[in-house]
């Protein structure tokens, strides 16, 4: 199963609006400026086998270029406490795979940009070529053209780096969220409420209820000590309209259960309606539901 962590960043970089913002801050300029990234896609393809999901997770991306082809974008989330040097095999293969799926759903191959998301706690110095596994000065030069070398774009987020400056307010505060995640409880807590302070300058109500509900989700599947940290205490010592925007949350999630279980009792009536043989518009007039949701449960 993928981390706490993988699905944090998979869940932010699902969202377009972030993802534009990211891969605008991260890409080096001369790249940025041959992309036209206000027009990226996220493809619903995944190229990681299961041997490998529980460290890491992926995205790939397809984005115009700014002349009259395309390019995709393929994002591989690596967390791990150290970094593993076969991340550039694996990697490898993947590249493999969706090339692979290019040719079989496409004319041409397209170029693919490998960007690697890396947040272990060790500092990366693998290099970002498949040639820097190679002992090349033992290798003679005629055939270092055999080598499949590619390059690929790192993002390291360091525990203890210097905040990530993004144009896009809520990128940033999940971004520094990930950089404190292993903070010690007292380091952790004071930064904590930097970023609960930095939520104000969101101006939009349910853009903030947005954020403060993911950063919370993540907390408490991140932090094995979640619970020491009193969420009432830290906001009621910031602002009070944190506490309206907590209640809201909570609301939310109890109206989302609550029709969760209407939904789920109206199916079950469906199913026992149809066994005694009561036609579909009768069972459609009877419990309210959809022809996709009858679909959903088979009866259509």
């Amino acid at each position: 199963m993928p981390s706490s962590h993988d699905l944090f960043v998979k869940g932010i970089l699902s969202n377009l609006t972030e993802a534009i913002d990211f891969f605008d801050s991260s890409l080096p300029k001369n790249i940025t400026k041959l992309l036209q990234l206000e027009k990226l896609e996220l493809t619903k393809e995944t190229f990681i086998g299961n041997y490998h999901k529980e460290s890491r997770t992926d995205l790939l991306y397809k984005v115009p270029l700014k002349t009259s082809s395309s390019a995709y974008i393929y994002l591989l989330f690596e967390h791990k406490s150290y970094y593993d040097p076969k991340i550039f095999t694996q990697l490898l293969e993947y590249l493999s795979k969706i090339y692979s799926w290019q040719m079989e759903n496409q004319e041409n191959l397209t170029i693919i940009i490998p960007f690697v998301f890396y947040h272990g706690e060790r500092g990366w110095d693998l290099g970002e070529n498949f040639l820097n596994n190679f002992p090349v000065e033992s290798i003679p030069i005629e055939l270092h053209r055999f080598v499949p070398n590619f390059a690929f774009q790192l993002f390291e987020l360091k525990s203890h780096g210097e905040p990530i400056q993004t144009t896009n307010h809520a990128l940033r505060l999940y971004l520094r969220m990930i950089q404190i995640i292993r903070d010690i409880p007292e380091e952790f807590k004071v930064n904590l409420m930097k970023i609960y302070r930095s939520l104000q300058d969101e101006r939009n109500f349910a853009k903030r209820i947005e954020i403060l509900r993911n950063l919370l989700e993540y907390l408490n599947r991140a932090r094995i000590d979640a619970e020491n940290y009193s969420v009432k205490e830290i906001i009621q010592g910031i602002e009070e309209e944190y506490m309206n925007v907590l209640d809201k949350i909570r609301e939310e999630g109890k109206l989302e259960g609550k029709l969760e279980g209407e939904l789920n009792g109206k199916l079950e009536t469906a199913l026992k309606m149809k066994e005694f043989g009561d036609s579909l518009e009768k069972i459609k007039v009877i419990t309210g539901l959809s022809e996709s949701q009858l679909k959903e449960i088979g009866l259509l």
